[in-house]
């Protein structure tokens, strides 16, 4: 069912997208249909045709996120397409998709490891930790001190990620926080005992692993599917950044926040590492730089929204509970370090190397 629901997708982007544009377009036969008669001159003069001939040509980039496009994640991704083309001179054609336009996250991961988009922009362990599970560990409870440090730690982890994906057809970069999670709550939480029992929405094994240890029920549950279980009260709550949180309007069907600020959560874009790899250097470069540039704007933005996010929802009447006994949370969830250790040596080496990036 899945790779029939890809196909369709598939088929259905494909027809979407404007004449003419190809991440592959045909090459010129002119250097192949040359006579083996030529002379040390023209052979010099190769490098030159050749150049040419890649400068004439327009790659497709079709992206996509399941965030919200006016979240920051969703705005971060039309940035990036809009300085590609610019700094491509339009060698490179981008298209953008947001929410479920093409599927759940999953699908539109699967997507660009089939080549049907180009890059995904994807959080690690919900999007391709279903092959490298332990890419769960950026979102790991209570582990980052801070947006900083976990800026810092996404940074350097991306070429080890990269590394554990290759084999998967992806190149990992342009690694972005979505800031400190809350708990959205149908019921108020103010204290530990009150998570007891409460049915909650996590994205993957380790939110559920967090909910078991807090007293709760975890469920894992595609983004786009959150509004409707809060509103059928198939949820009693889910947790994310306050930005995210307001960006697809949660807060219209639960109307209470615990500021627990229990973990962080990233995204990073997932390059088709075929199509990457076929780029001429010099866009290969202009990818690299537009993917730094909107790392440093998405991070701008996304302490500003989370900011405002608070005071949106304060607005729209959500309670706002800052968390007493929030050291009780972490004793409580201080156990899972060992337990995920125990997953085996991709898990243990994983962990260490995000412990030394902190220093």
């Amino acid at each position: 069912m899945r790779k029939a629901a890809l196909l369709t997708l598939s088929v259905v982007m494909a027809a979407s997208m404007m004449a003419g544009c190809s991440s592959k377009p045909a090459q010129t036969q002119a250097a192949s249909e040359q006579t083996g008669a030529a002379q040390a001159g023209q052979e010099e003069e190769a490098p030159k045709t050749k150049t040419k001939t890649d400068s004439s040509k327009v790659y497709e980039l079709r992206t996509s996120s399941n965030q919200a496009q006016t979240g920051t994640i969703g705005r971060a991704l039309e940035f990036f397409c809009k300085t590609v083309e610019e700094k491509s001179g339009g060698r490179i054609k981008t298209t953008a998709n947001f929410g479920n336009e093409l599927g759940s996250q999953s699908e539109q991961v699967e997507m660009c490891q089939a080549g049907a988009l180009e890059m995904v922009a994807a959080a690690p362990g919900t999007g391709p930790g279903v092959w490298v599970p332990e890419l769960q560990m950026f979102e790991f409870p209570f582990l980052f001190k801070d947006n900083g440090e976990y800026r810092k730690v996404i940074k350097a982890m991306e070429p080890e990620v990269s590394k554990r994906l290759e084999q998967h057809g992806f190149i990992a970069c342009g690694g972005q926080s979505m800031g400190a999670r809350d708990m959205l709550t149908v019921t108020p939480v103010t204290k530990l005992e009150d998570m007891k029992g409460l049915k909650m929405r996590g994205p993957n094994n380790v939110y559920i692993s967090m909910f078991d240890c807090l007293g709760a029920s975890g469920t894992t549950m595609d983004w786009n599917e959150v509004y409707t279980a809060l509103q059928t009260k198939v949820m009693d709550g889910m947790e994310a950044s306050p930005s995210m949180i307001n960006s697809m309007k949660f807060q219209d069907n639960a109307k209470n926040l615990a500021v627990t600020n229990h973990c962080m959560a990233c995204i990073m874009y997932f390059f088709n590492k075929d199509w990457y790899d076929a780029l001429p250097e010099d866009l290969q470069q202009i990818i690299m730089e537009s993917v730094e540039e909107t790392v440093a704007y998405q991070a701008r933005i996304d302490d500003e929204d989370n900011d405002k996010a608070l005071e949106d929802m304060k607005a729209e009447g959500v309670v706002i509970t800052e968390i007493a006994d929030i050291d009780k949370w972490k004793e409580a969830c201080a156990p899972m370090l060992e337990e995920y250790r125990a997953k085996g040596d991709n898990w243990n080496t994983f962990i260490d190397m995000i412990l030394e990036a902190q220093k």
